[in-house]
């Protein structure tokens, strides 16, 4: 039985065949700056998403993913944001690894590196959502720099699932979409992360 393609939650509209590698574009920066208000209903929370999209690099799949979230129209802040980002970067995590275990299930699975590659990738996903869960735990905690690292390190481990395909000359494309979708998370995590750390 073929596994489902679609494991990515909220993504009907945000998959990677409509953002295959996003890079910046200058087009793309359209929001207003956002200055912090003393009255957190001073600006909304589209505006407040525009402010933290703009700052990564994947502005496109930032503003469909994290606007997807019905929690992010009620979102005061960027504490909150965050929090969203980091919940949802577990939650792909999670159903990228659940991916990879109906892989592993496959009788036709074949050649034997791959099914390797694919174990330890089973393993390096678990490793991205415990990175994303640290993540989430140290901003609900106000450690917004070891967050940050955290956020950093979940892309080291999704990496490591491409290396490691490489390493035994296999790939699957289907797992190498799903990573960059969670590269993009990372990148998210890593800007909202660091729009938190006080001001020096």
């Amino acid at each position: 039985m073929a596994c489902p393609m679609l494991y990515v939650v909220l993504f009907a509209a945000v998959s990677l065949s409509l953002f295959p590698i996003i890079s910046p574009s200058p087009t793309k920066t359209v929001a207003a700056p956002y200055a912090p208000s003393p009255s957190p209903i001073a600006h909304s929370s589209h505006e407040l998403l525009q402010h933290i999209c703009n700052q990564t690099s994947v502005y496109e799949f930032c503003m469909e993913a994290l606007g997807s979230d019905p929690r992010t129209a009620s979102a005061p802040d960027i504490l909150s944001i965050a929090k969203i980002a980091l919940d949802l970067a577990m939650t792909n995590a999670t159903n990228v690894r659940k991916y990879i275990d109906c892989m592993l299930k496959r009788k036709d699975l074949k050649p034997a590196a791959l099914k390797i590659a694919l174990e330890k990738c089973g393993s390096w996903y678990e490793s991205v959502f415990y990175s994303f869960r640290s993540a989430l735990v140290e901003v609900g905690e106000d450690d917004a720099m070891t967050a940050n690292y955290d956020a950093q390190v979940a892309g080291d481990y999704i990496q490591d699932c491409e290396l490691e395909q490489s390493f035994r000359g296999v790939s699957d494309p289907s797992i190498s979409a799903k990573g960059q979708v969670m590269m993009h998370f990372v990148r998210i995590g890593d800007t909202v992360t660091d729009l938190l750390w006080p001001s020096s």
